[in-house]
């Protein structure tokens, strides 16, 4: 759990917003109880995700594909296709789109292409392999990096 919560700071300070966050949290809390059923209620007290936050995000997660639910007494949240199959770059597009790395790291509302600062070629380098990372690094991957930490 501890492991859960330093990455959701780590991802704050990469400039990803809660919702990211807050959906690794969620994934990876699953990934790692497997076929376990969560009420959405009993995510909320381990996860301490505000609720209604974590209303949406829920809503959003079954929405694109990562988990489902199950009505009734015994009903809640599970991973609807095994971890190794969910590619961190598709859990970052589905909750707040990958255009998050796609602004200037200089903090510029618009980039001047005929006036790049110095940074602008380092910064598309960087952001490419970033791009490539998430887009090569499954949840399981992920997940067992982060118990090694």
């Amino acid at each position: 759990m501890v492991g859960i919560i330093n990455f959701t700071i780590q991802l704050q300070k990469m400039n990803f917003n809660k919702t990211t966050s807050y959906a690794m949290a969620v994934l990876s809390f699953m990934a790692n109880h497997d076929n376990e059923t969560y009420s959405a209620k009993k995510l909320h007290e381990l996860l301490e995700i505000p609720w209604p936050y974590l209303r949406q995000l829920l809503t959003t997660l079954s929405k694109s594909g990562f988990i489902y639910s199950t009505q009734g007494r015994n009903g809640g949240f599970q991973l609807q296709k095994p971890s190794n199959q969910i590619v961190l770059a598709e859990i970052i597009d589905s909750v707040e789109g990958l255009q998050v790395l796609s602004t200037c790291i200089m903090g510029l509302k618009k980039c001047p292409f005929n006036h790049a600062c110095v940074m602008h070629d380092m910064w598309q380098e960087t952001r490419e392999n970033i791009l490539t990372v998430l887009n090569n690094t499954t949840l399981d991957q992920f997940i067992a990096k982060d118990k090694c930490s």
